[in-house]
């Protein structure tokens, strides 16, 4: 089997959206430094004396806990420009509480304990820790909960409750959807090659606490995570550029849809095998088809708990308008931008440049992925047949030697997963 000049530019592309998602990825040093940080919040809880934080058990959710927390963009704006972190506080003692009362006792808590530079912040559901003192700095947020009626389960686990300063207590469930998550990035797209390609991707009583997920587990690139990362971090590249950091599609969303686009992926795939990238496309293509709506009520649910809405938001009269819209603009250009590689710029500055405004890559890293791909390859994102060696040789002879030389005789190389 051969490989045609525009078969290696959809491999090179590839290689490089893949580069990208373990680049943006946060280094082993970045990651110990938040686990450094997250191990203390045990010891500040555990020397409180208030009895509604008795026996708490602390463990991380979101991104850290689904491992696909992502690199902040170099110069953004606040809120932007900090690694995102978010910790539950289950708390065994807080069921006849009100939701302001516990919101109280988990600010001061932290407010006496914490040892930081910067005031704690009041978040809705709440408090936000920021350790601006790091390079890039951090923030973890901290959101206590407390079990659902009729869930009898211990440390966090099952249907949550947690408090929220306008609405009072809400559904929650952490630990049941990053399982969900976790299942569905088990159940492997049929792709060529993956798992060579993963290889070169390379808690009055004591509060208790979970360990972080292990950093090579964190880093181990699967096709899903890898596009959420990507996903994640042209979000706040596009909510810069278009001044949207407000409305800007929350993690959570982003995280749902692509799952389940994913597991639509996957089961087709099982039928007709498809390349990495391929299953990247159709993640972000198909993200739409999985948000509902109840009447006039947007829905895209934790698929573990109904009553866990993360487009809530969306439904907030004049102002969900804007949710709604930014997510609409931000999918279109997402789409647009995964297939970037697969266009051709008239020279490399002009598709760096594009590559750079949308996910933010360097020119660096563009150039050492396509020092990594075979020389005979055309390159992502340039015309057919402009290749390592072309360019190469157009540096020694002149331009007129970078025109396309035939690749039909190229043999295939193992792709990327």
């Amino acid at each position: 089997m051969t490989m045609t000049n525009e078969q290696t530019k959809r491999s090179s592309w590839e290689h490089l959206l893949l580069r990208a998602a373990q680049s943006i990825s946060l280094s082993e040093a970045q990651y110990n430094k938040i686990e450094d940080r997250y191990s203390q919040l045990q010891k500040i809880l555990s020397a409180s004396d208030n009895p509604l934080l008795s026996e708490a058990h602390i463990f991380v959710q979101g991104s850290m806990r689904l491992k696909t927390t992502i690199k902040p963009v170099s110069g953004a704006p606040k809120d932007l420009d900090t690694i995102d972190a978010d910790a539950i506080i289950w708390l065994p003692h807080a069921q006849n509480a009100g939701a302001d009362e516990i919101l109280e006792a988990v600010e001061a808590c932290f407010s006496e304990g914490s040892r930081v530079q910067t005031d704690i912040t009041q978040l809705r559901r709440g408090v936000r820790i920021v350790y601006a003192d790091e390079n890039p700095g951090f923030h973890i947020d901290i959101t206590p909960a407390r079990a659902a009626q009729g869930n009898l389960e211990d440390k966090g686990e099952g249907n949550l409750q947690v408090p929220d300063r306008e609405t009072g207590w809400k559904a929650s469930s952490p630990i049941p959807y990053s399982q969900w998550l976790q299942a569905a990035s088990s159940e492997e797209i049929a792709l060529e090659h993956l798992k060579t390609a993963r290889k070169a991707l390379g808690s009055f009583d004591a509060a208790t606490q979970d360990p972080l997920p292990e950093y090579q587990d964190y880093i181990d690139q699967d096709p899903l995570r890898a596009t959420i990362k990507l996903l994640k971090r042209h979000r706040d590249e596009w909510a810069i550029r278009a001044n949207r950091q407000d409305h800007r599609p929350i993690s959570a969303i982003i995280t749902t849809l692509a799952t389940h686009a994913y597991l639509d992926v996957a089961q087709e795939s099982r039928h007709k095998p498809i390349r990495p990238l391929d299953a990247i496309l159709e993640i972000v293509r198909r993200m739409p088809n999985h948000i509902s709506r109840e009447g006039t009520q947007y829905m895209v649910c934790n698929p573990t708990d109904v009553g866990e809405n993360f487009a809530e938001k969306w439904n907030r009269g004049t102002q969900g308008i804007h949710y709604q819209q930014a997510f609409q603009e931000w999918h279109a250009n997402a789409s647009e931008s995964v297939s970037l590689g697969l266009e051709s710029f008239d020279t490399a500055d002009s598709f760096t440049g594009a590559v750079k405004e949308r996910f933010g890559i360097s020119a660096a890293l563009i150039s050492e992925a396509n020092r990594e791909i075979p020389a005979n390859w055309t390159m992502a994102g340039r015309p057919a047949g402009v290749t390592k060696n072309s360019v190469a040789m157009g540096a020694i002879f002149g331009s007129s030697s970078t025109k396309a030389n035939s690749q039909e005789e190229m043999k295939p190389v193992e792709r990327l997963g």
